[in-house]
């Protein structure tokens, strides 16, 4: 089997899951999971030999090793002709909106999950969880603004680049959050969540 993907689901790893399921689904390429976990032991020792910064996912593709989740599913979407964009100006803009939602969206959504639901070291404290969802509002207006004129990022149809933002949008869905002032980005996230293969992910 040549595509291999290692790391735990309940981290940054069910991006790389959500897109093989969807190679899955699309191509028939079957791949396999190695529920990875950066807990000292055998586990950690296995995945340092693969990323020396311990982080998940990684993946190994007929001998190509890649870190970094956003990385990975822009290479599987074009390697694999699933999701991907058909020019370079498309791809430009799925590198724009995944380097966005990293850059702009991740880490404050992160912290309000964790301080919504009590993990990671940290208590429950909404007032933290509003806090980080100030910061959120203009990012979210910005996206909330795109999307009101077209039904997903790029093109009119759902790509690499709507399963990169709505893979760490679902945090906030995870810790049930109020998004209500956001009403086309919810649509949109819930018709992502709804695909076939995020419940296949799931399963991992």
């Amino acid at each position: 089997m040549s595509l291999e993907i290692f790391g735990y689901s309940q981290s940054r790893a069910f991006r790389a899951l959500w897109m093989a399921e969807e190679i899955k689904l699309a191509k028939g390429v079957d791949f396999e999971h190695t529920n990875s976990s950066p807990m000292p032991g055998p586990e950690l020792d296995a995945l340092l030999a693969l990323n020396p910064m311990g982080q998940v996912p990684v993946i190994r593709d007929d001998g190509l090793v890649l870190r970094e989740s956003m990385a990975i599913n822009l290479y599987l979407a074009k390697k694999y002709g699933v999701l991907s964009l058909s020019t370079l100006e498309e791809e430009a803009l799925a590198w724009q909106w995944s380097f966005w939602v990293m850059t702009a969206v991740e880490s404050h959504t992160l912290e309000a999950l964790k301080y919504k639901i009590g993990m990671m070291g940290v208590e429950q404290n909404d007032e933290k969880v509003d806090v980080e969802m100030e910061a959120l509002s203009r990012p979210l207006s910005v996206l909330e603004k795109h999307l009101s004129s077209q039904s997903h990022l790029i093109n009119g149809s759902f790509s690499v680049a709507d399963l990169n933002v709505a893979s760490v949008l679902m945090w906030l869905r995870m810790g049930q959050i109020d998004t209500t002032s956001y009403d086309v980005v919810n649509k949109w996230l819930d018709s992502s969540l709804e695909r076939e293969a995020v419940t296949a992910a799931r399963q991992h």
